[in-house]
């Protein structure tokens, strides 16, 4: 029983910090951007409010993190 509950804790507790995918790539972009923003300058220049990274990498994509970095 300890083990179920230590298992449970652990799954909900990575599914609570999984996080969640708000910026995308989208046809004519040219940086991924979160799809509900409203634009302040056009598609082809990065917008600080609705593109990411930060940084404006063109075409960055971050390393995928599987369970306990492995």
């Amino acid at each position: 029983m300890r083990t179920i509950c230590a298992a449970l804790t652990m799954c909900i507790a990575l599914a609570l910090c999984a996080p969640s995918v708000k910026y995308v790539s989208l046809p004519g972009y040219a940086f991924k951007t979160d799809p509900k923003c409203m634009r302040t300058v056009s598609k082809a220049k990065f917008d600080r409010k609705c593109d990411w990274p930060k940084l404006g990498i063109k075409d960055f994509t971050p390393p995928s993190v599987t369970v306990l970095g492995i």
